[in-house]
């Protein structure tokens, strides 16, 4: 318990003169308090609690602090004759002690244990009062300390005020001082000229050496106060000269953080050059391999001149025809004008085709129809206005039947409404090669799901919607946010379709190389035939559509193959799952209802479909994949 309080009265000893020598400012202070405080931390603490060991320790302490002591007398020249004094007493107090303690330990070998215990314990008591003492007297210390320091601090200014003073002092001083010169020149100039008398041109010597002896009074009080002040203020910075040198600190700060931040923008700048120039690189390498494909099977373009010679018209009609277009699009009028929709094209009337129940209700019609030779993009409009009405008109009424209210709605004699159906029917197998032509064509004959378009229609207007909340003005968006947004809306999309849809963005809205910015009314604007007319919506569905054949395969490949028996539904639900770990149990039921046909949702059994028959069901429907197939360690749902 002795060695604690030792340890601890150390501490507060040493934290004190830590306290005091940080209020210090001389330099060669600063200096001797570190190297003190490297000494002690060489030291090892002890961690034993008897007094030999922990003595030892603060004898070691002691030398430290005895050193520093005497660089501190040699170091300080004002109060030099004071500090040796005191070191000189604390010198002779220490030996005291040490005699003291060496008659002690004389005496407990005299005495023995019990007189030694008595003096330890009155020891103890003297030591606790004092300790009590000591403390109280910190207390009062540390209020004076304080205040102390408050005055410190104040006789700090008013030195500072006085120093200012004695500047103006000494500039006053040397303006007498020139004045005096002056007068004394005057007053030469006067003696030479006669104009003053001998008498008073001599000095009283008396009266010089009192003037002389008080100025050296004065000069040896004012060397001393120079030497006093030099002693003080050697390590003071002018004010001055410190508000420049902070002023200069705050520039460089402000400097270096801004080319920090441009080093930053410069690194991301470099990234996205370094991805963009990879991914050119990908690009370049795979139009390689198309350049060399399509040199050693490519084949020249062929005459199309000739044929003008097998098509109504000529070849006038046909140069008119063929002008400006593609080999494939040559090809595609070619057929149109061979095919059977040709010889419509040129017939006046229609043929009614009865009003069988095997007919669709919209084409029941006896007689002849007039042909109203509808454009391309009369057709559209009417596809798109079917479309409008049939999503407020709802899910309850298949196309079919909309198709034949729509028309029965708009107009009321037979015979027109069977003009516009047949027309618009005819036209429609015109441009079966117009995908969203095709996707209408297949939902009207029921071979596709009308949940395709619906998703689609959805899946186009989520995508403008995030890419309007991601404008900073509303309506613009430069190509790096447009990147981050189409990336966030469509997660399941490679990097090669991603880089299509910015390229059929760039094609539709003709931007220069250089322009990054995207209009979003231009890239999203509609007209009366509907949003799928334009560049970006195909791009979008001709990759839906490649997904979902790519997901189909898998699914049929993990069915088995060709080989395999017909499709029960447990066996369905297992290959979506493990092709698709992502998938809900929502979205598997719709699937599984929509394959096996099943309107009632409380049915739990179905019959076994051959694969081919599934296979065609799963290409017909909204068959979408969730997720990625693999999700490392993640646990699986499985189906049974």
């Amino acid at each position: 318990m002795a060695g604690r309080r030792l340890w601890r009265r150390g501490k507060a000893v040493r934290d004190g003169e830590k306290r005091e020598m940080s209020k210090s400012f001389p330099k060669f202070v600063s200096d001797i308090q570190a190297s003190v405080d490297e000494k002690l931390k060489k030291l090892k603490k002890p961690e034993s609690e008897l007094l030999k060991t922990i003595q030892s320790y603060y004898d070691e302490v002691l030398e430290i602090y005895r050193d520093a002591y005497k660089k501190v007398i040699e170091k300080t020249v004002t109060y030099s004759n004071i500090l040796s004094e005191i070191k000189s007493a604390y010198e002779n107090a220490i030996e005291v002690r040490n005699e003291r303690i060496t008659q002690f330990i004389a005496q407990d070998r005299i005495f023995g244990i019990t007189a030694r215990k008595k003096d330890i314990d009155a020891n103890i008591k003297s030591l606790e009062k004092e300790r009590k003492t000591l403390k109280q007297e910190k207390l009062e210390l540390s209020a004076k300390i304080s205040a102390l320091s408050k005055e410190i601090e104040k006789m700090k200014d008013e030195k500072f005020s006085e120093h200012l003073e004695l500047m103006k002092e000494r500039d006053a001083r040397y303006n007498l001082y020139w004045e005096n010169v002056e007068l004394q020149q005057k007053l030469q100039e006067l003696q030479s000229a006669g104009v003053s008398t001998a008498h008073d041109a001599r000095a009283d010597p008396v009266l010089l050496r009192i003037a002389l002896d008080r100025c050296r009074e004065q000069l040896s009080i004012t060397q001393k106060d120079l030497k006093k002040m030099t002693d003080e203020y050697a390590e003071t910075v002018p004010r001055r000269e410190y508000d420049a040198l902070q002023a200069t600190l705050c520039d460089d700060a402000r400097a270096l953080q801004t080319m920090r931040e441009q080093f930053s923008a410069l690194q991301e700048k470099h990234k996205k050059i370094l991805a963009c120039k990879n991914s050119l690189e990908e690009e370049l390498t795979e139009t390689k391999e198309r350049v060399s494909e399509l040199e050693r099977a490519g084949t020249p373009r062929p005459q199309w001149d000739v044929c003008g010679d097998f098509i109504g018209g000529g070849r006038a009609r046909w140069r008119q025809l063929a002008r400006g277009l593609s080999s494939r699009e040559a090809l595609l009028a070619l057929l149109k004008e061979l095919g059977p929709a040709a010889t419509t094209q040129h017939l006046e009337h229609f043929d009614g085709l009865g009003t069988d129940p095997v007919i669709p209700p919209y084409l029941r019609y006896e007689g002849q129809v007039r042909n109203l030779r509808l454009s391309r993009r009369e057709v559209s409009v009417i596809i798109n206005d079917i479309w409008l009405g049939k999503i407020e008109h709802g899910r309850g009424m298949s196309m079919q039947d909309y198709v034949t209210k729509y028309f029965e709605d708009r107009y009321q004699q037979p015979s027109v409404r069977a003009e516009w159906a047949y027309n618009l029917c005819s036209g429609a197998e015109q441009m079966l090669d117009e995908p969203q032509v095709k996707l209408f064509w297949g939902i009207l004959h029921g071979h596709l799901s009308e949940d395709i378009y619906l998703a689609y229609r959805t899946q186009w207007y989520t995508f403008r919607d995030n890419l309007y909340k991601q404008s900073r003005d509303g309506e613009n968006i430069n190509m790096d946010e447009f990147e981050r947004a189409t990336k966030a809306t469509f997660p399941l999309k490679s990097e090669v379709d991603i880089k299509n849809i910015i390229d059929v963005v760039r094609k539709q809205l003709k931007m220069k190389i250089v322009n990054v910015t995207v209009n979003l009314d231009k890239l999203f604007q509609e007209n009366d035939e509907g949003f799928d007319r334009c560049e970006l919506a195909r791009e979008l569905f001709r990759q839906r559509q490649v997904a979902q054949d790519k997901y189909v395969r898998e699914v049929l490949a993990e069915l088995g193959g060709r080989r395999v028996g017909p499709i029960a539904d447990h066996q369905l639900k297992r290959a979506f799952a493990i092709v698709d770990p992502a998938i809900d149990h929502v979205r598997m039921e719709y699937n599984i209802r929509w394959v096996f046909s099943q309107r009632d949702t409380t049915s739990t059994s179905t019959c076994p479909l051959p694969l081919r028959t599934v296979a065609m069901r799963l290409a017909s429907g909204n068959i979408e994949r969730m997720g990625a197939r693999y999700r490392g360690t993640n646990r699986r749902t499985l189906y049974k």
